[in-house]
């Protein structure tokens, strides 16, 4: 009987251990998890036309995203230099990210964001760390590939300055239980602020819930409620991975915040109907709907062009949506009002 107490009481003791080294990571303080980096030698650049894209670049993995599989160097190696030269290609001033690695096992250990920053020379960027992990129990087999650091989130590179850098993070699915929760992502809600010609401007950087639809409900109910806010201050943004397919404004779920906060009125959308094939999101290599979105505050943002990028050489399992815009002089703002 004492055997088999003391080996229950060891496998309780391992398993303990092994949960508490799983669910953690290396990251204590938000100082860490929410850096903004300068590059301080660069100067604040000038334009009338701002170029902002959104893009869940799936960690760079290309359409093996989600997917058992093993995966080369030489395919993160690929798809960092295509993200380069799309970015270079169209211009890109702000982009806005979902779904990249800060130096994760999973894809050989490349900090994305340091390598976009200085490849791409964009001088400015904030981060926000939503999973610190060393093990994800996914995919369920090999089981080799469940063990190794993710250190994964969202971020903001940017050629104007970053002024601030805020996370909130955001419920957990309230239908899971709590030992499904411990391994899965924070959904982040990013603020960044921006000075852009000398006006600060507001960048809310979201990926909401994919899986759980009561979940996603209150995550479209807070974003878009401290979107809603910011719009009322000032030029404002809100992009990213929604998760959402059914924008607008007919949803069950959208339909109550767009209408109640007259967003009709103040805020407007990137203007890329979302039963239009030829401006689906995902998923890339087939796209059947649209997910990914830019909002902007209209009353301080003038949309001069918007567009879903369809070739990204498959460097994600999302396509990217961007906008150019100006902002409008504060004489302009009031007469719109």
């Amino acid at each position: 009987m004492k055997k088999i107490t003391l080996v229950l009481v060891v496998i309780v003791i391992a398993f303990l251990g092994f949960y508490t080294w799983a669910t953690s990571g290396a990251f204590n303080s938000d100082a860490d998890r929410y850096v903004i980096y300068d590059a301080k030698e660069s100067g604040s650049i000038q334009k009338d036309t701002i170029s902002i894209m959104t893009f869940n670049i799936g960690y760079l993995s290309g359409m093996t995203n989600n997917k058992a599989v093993e995966r080369s160097k030489a395919l993160f190696d690929t798809n960092a230099e295509s993200l380069i030269q799309l970015l270079d290609k169209e211009s890109i001033d702000i982009l806005a990210m979902q779904e990249i690695d800060f130096g994760s096992s999973r894809s050989f250990d490349l900090d994305q964001f340091d390598f976009l920053l200085k490849e791409g020379k964009f001088n400015y960027g904030a981060k926000a760390l939503n999973w610190d992990k060393n093990y994800v129990p996914f995919p369920n087999w090999p089981l080799h590939l469940q063990f190794g650091k993710v250190q994964s989130g969202q971020a903001v590179i940017s050629k104007f300055p970053v002024l601030t850098n805020t996370v909130e993070i955001l419920e957990k699915p309230v239908d899971q239980p709590f030992y499904y929760n411990d391994f899965y992502l924070d959904r982040l809600m990013q603020t960044t602020t921006l000075s852009l010609n000398g006006q600060e401007v507001t960048v809310i950087n979201i990926h909401l819930e994919a899986f759980s639809e009561k979940t996603r409900a209150l995550h479209l109910k807070r974003v878009f409620e401290a979107f809603r806010k910011e719009a009322e201050k000032g030029p404002s943004i809100l992009l990213g991975d929604f998760n959402e397919s059914v924008f607008p404004l007919e949803s069950s779920l959208m339909s109550p915040f767009y209408k109640s906060h007259n967003f009709k009125g103040a805020i407007a959308l990137d203007s890329l109907p979302v039963s239009k094939q030829d401006h689906f999101t995902y998923s890339a290599e087939s796209p059947e709907v649209k997910i990914d979105y830019i909002f902007y505050s209209s009353a301080h943002i003038e949309m001069l062009e918007a567009k879903t990028i369809s070739e990204t050489q498959l460097l994600s399992d999302h396509l990217p949506v961007m906008m150019r815009f100006r902002l409008k002089k504060v004489n302009e703002s009031l007469s719109v009002r």
